[in-house]
C-alpha cells in the first residue's frame, strides 16, 4: 500500500467516523427529548386511538349486528332473573321445596363408622 493509498483511506475513515458521531449525537438528543419508556406509551396511545377510530368506524356500519349483538350480551347475562320473570308470568314458580323427593334420615351417626388406625412410629 502506497503512502497515498492510506492518506486517502485515513480521509475516508475520518469521514465515516465524522458521520457516525453526527448520528450518535443526533439520536442522544432525540432520547433525552423523549425516554424510551414515553416512546412506548406514545405509540400504544396513538395505535389505541387508530383502533378506536376504526371500531367506531364498523359499529356506524354496521349497527344493526352490534345492536343485536349487545342485546344477546345483555340477555345472557341476565338470563337467570329473564326467566324466573317468565316462570312467574307463566305460573311456574319455583318455591324451592321439592315434594318429589321423600326420604328418611339414616339410623347411624357418623362416629359407628370411625376406625381409629395407629400406624407403627420407624
Amino acid at each position: 500500500m502506497t503512502e497515498t493509498d492510506v492518506i486517502e483511506a485515513r480521509r475516508l475513515r475520518n469521514a465515516a467516523r465524522t458521520v457516525f458521531d453526527t448520528q450518535r449525537e443526533m439520536v442522544r438528543a432525540d432520547l433525552d427529548a423523549a425516554g424510551v419508556g414515553k416512546r412506548i406509551a406514545t405509540r400504544l396511545v396513538d395505535d389505541g386511538k387508530v383502533i378506536a377510530e376504526e371500531a367506531a368506524d364498523a359499529a356506524n356500519t354496521h349497527r344493526t349486528v352490534v345492536t343485536l349483538g349487545a342485546l344477546g350480551l345483555t340477555g345472557w347475562f341476565l338470563r337467570g332473573p329473564i326467566l324466573a320473570f317468565v316462570d312467574h308470568i307463566v305460573g311456574r314458580d319455583d318455591t324451592g321445596e321439592d315434594d318429589d323427593y321423600d326420604y328418611e334420615p339414616a339410623d347411624y351417626e357418623p362416629a359407628d363408622y370411625y376406625v381409629e388406625r395407629r400406624y407403627p412410629v420407624r
